[in-house]
């Protein structure tokens, strides 16, 4: 599969955690394995790090997971001249995000989601972790794959004794919250209808909260932690439970709360919904309910009958052993890469080089380039900018940024958007990155916003010189002849913006 040349993989992803459950079975569990192939090296990082441009450039496969950047447009374009390809990963239903989701606002914004579908479109292939992601946003690319969470390793766990009490347990992120208040209820009244079982769970404290009318000796709390801690979690409960309600976006996860708990020998008790309906065998590798009265049922029966735990518990652990290893699917997952690649970097003699880069974690041949400082004042800044009143703290963080990699555009870029003075700033990144739509674009807004119409003409003029392919500059543009009363002008533009993007049908 592999020739004796060397390939290098990187993985781009959005800034996050890098112990968290996503970053974890999306880009270090397959980036792990595909390194473990012989003559495959693999590089993750942040869209926020300083060495971006270096690892993008020299890359021979090259996957975006759920970028939204104008700025890599052109990047893709040079890769696809030079005949190296560029995959897009869509994660999570971007259009069913729930209100009170962090990046909801983000993603309500129109122009966000076409350049998703821009970027979605335009890479080489088009990659899911659900089949019903690949349902909804397939039409985005032809050369399309869906690739399902998988386990990397497989710990050996003690065997459990069920005779006395039973413990029930959940896990999971507060984006949760309304999954579990649905139930919350019925199973505290199911709870403590028995003296033989107690309650875990993994939680934010607001979901703890919603079941403070529980005596302290029938549930026990544990804060939230990394992967490893809730892997910690999972070996104290005998059934795991996991609530989902039927909303578009829960259907889009993926069925990793059942490898879980099954690979922990925790008996799965699931919703009956798209994440997990096509995966679990009713009865033999878990069971699912279709409403909290068939929650508690199921619930009971376990409860009753303990043998049936021991014997659940090991058919799912079975399954995923067998059928759920990471490594088993890597000629799967190259295939899909190598297929498209028409010549090689011959660069990763750079690696080495990499692997000194401060924050760098080296596991064999996969690389984990971490958060440095400069990445963590970038990333403190957005957040504190999401607040007004926190604008002089953001522009200290991205200031910080700017000392630590002057040559970096990315603080200026940044601190424009809530600068007193956002033109010069916009100068300054346009001046380090030249090639840069996002940084044009915004100071053509700012030419507009100030009435210096030739000005931010000219100026999203470049930005669709740089890549004419992106419908923004184009229909940025067109708003100014309608300013201008040039009607006839500004509605070719239009029509020029609409043929350049992408669309659902």
């Amino acid at each position: 599969m592999i020739s004796n040349q060397p390939l290098l993989i990187a993985v781009v992803d959005v800034p996050q955690n890098f112990s968290s459950g996503d970053y974890y079975y999306r880009t270090y569990s397959p980036g792990l394995a595909m390194s473990r192939e012989e003559n495959v090296f693999v590089v993750s990082i942040s869209r926020l790090h300083p060495k971006l441009d270096e690892v993008v450039k020299h890359s021979d496969i090259l996957i975006l997971n759920d970028i939204c950047d104008s700025d890599m447009l052109p990047v893709i374009a040079e890769r696809k001249r030079l005949g190296i390809p560029t995959f897009f990963e869509i994660a999570d239903d971007m259009n069913g995000l729930q209100p009170w989701n962090p990046v909801y606002n983000f993603y309500k914004n129109e122009e966000n989601i076409r350049l998703i579908y821009k970027l979605a479109n335009y890479c080489d292939g088009l990659q899911f972790s659900v089949p019903e992601l690949q349902k909804l946003y397939g039409t985005l690319n032809t050369n399309k794959r869906v690739f399902t969470n998988q386990l990397i390793s497989v710990s050996s766990i003690k065997e459990k004794q069920y005779d006395n009490n039973l413990t029930i347990g959940w896990g999971g992120s507060h984006g949760h919250l309304d999954d579990i208040n649905t139930v919350v209820k019925p199973l505290i009244d199911w709870v403590l209808s028995r003296s033989d079982v107690k309650l875990h769970l993994m939680c934010s404290k607001p979901i703890f909260d919603l079941f403070n009318s529980m005596p302290k000796n029938r549930i026990r709390y544990f804060s939230t932690g990394s992967i490893d801690d809730y892997y910690n979690f999972l070996s104290t409960i005998d059934v795991g439970i996991a609530p989902l309600n039927d909303t578009p976006f829960n259907r889009s996860r993926s069925d990793v709360k059942f490898l879980e708990y099954a690979v922990s020998g925790v008996v799965p008790v699931l919703a009956d919904i798209a994440p997990y309906k096509d995966t679990v065998i009713n009865g033999r590798t878990g069971f699912l309910y279709k409403n909290v009265l068939e929650l508690t049922k199921k619930l009971n029966y376990l409860a009753n009958n303990r043998e049936i735990i021991k014997n659940v518990s090991k058919q799912a652990r079975d399954y995923v052993i067998s059928c759920r290893h990471q490594v088993d699917h890597n000629t799967e997952r190259l295939s899909f890469y190598l297929k498209d690649l028409k010549t090689r970097n011959k660069s990763a003699d750079l690696f080495n080089k990499w692997s000194c880069f401060p924050g760098a974690l080296l596991e064999g041949r996969f690389l984990i380039l971490s958060n440095t400082e400069f990445e963590k004042q970038l990333f403190e800044g957005l957040i504190l900018m999401q607040e007004p009143e926190k604008n002089s703290h953001a522009v200290k963080c991205f200031k910080k940024g700017s000392n630590i990699e002057p040559d970096n555009y990315l603080p200026y870029l940044y601190q424009s958007q809530i600068s007193k003075d956002p033109v010069s700033v916009l100068l300054k990144a346009i001046h380090i990155q030249p090639h840069s739509i996002k940084a044009y674009i915004l100071l053509g807004d700012q030419y507009a916003r100030l009435g210096k119409i030739i000005e931010a003409f000219n100026t999203y003029n470049k930005a669709a010189t740089i890549f004419s392919e992106y419908d923004i500059p184009f229909s940025r543009s067109g708003d100014l002849l309608m300013r201008l009363g040039k009607e006839k002008e500004a509605k070719y533009l239009y029509k020029m913006a609409a043929e350049k993007r992408f669309t659902l049908p």
